[in-house]
């Protein structure tokens, strides 16, 4: 399945979006990209996607309308992470929408 990976702007290699769905870089479901908006699996608005590949908040930006919940649709073998990328400049009135650090995955079920 082809995946779109995703980094945070200061470089982090976070995830990624596979058929419209996103995942963390443990290959858990976070939320889903509509159009150019990321929503997190319980609705709430994350940010847009830029540059096919990061995640940023408009801070004039108001927040959209929750929408409903999405079942959880855990990715079945993540991809193998990509290395890092260098820091982007920062940009005037955006910021880093993916969350960090990111939790640790569960430990396996016996």
């Amino acid at each position: 399945m082809l995946t779109t990976p995703l980094f945070r702007w200061d470089g982090r290699y976070w995830g990624f979006v596979a058929n419209g769905q996103v995942y963390d870089r443990h290959g858990r479901h976070v939320g889903w990209v509509e159009v150019t908006d990321v929503y997190d699996r319980y609705g709430r608005f994350l940010g847009e996607l830029r540059e096919q590949h990061y995640v940023l908040r408009d801070t004039l930006r108001a927040e959209p309308v929750h929408l409903a919940p999405r079942v959880t649709l855990d990715y079945p073998t993540p991809p193998d992470s990509l290395p890092d990328r260098d820091e982007r400049d920062p940009l005037d009135g955006w910021r880093d929408a993916l969350p960090w650090p990111l939790p640790p995955p569960d430990p396996p079920t016996r």
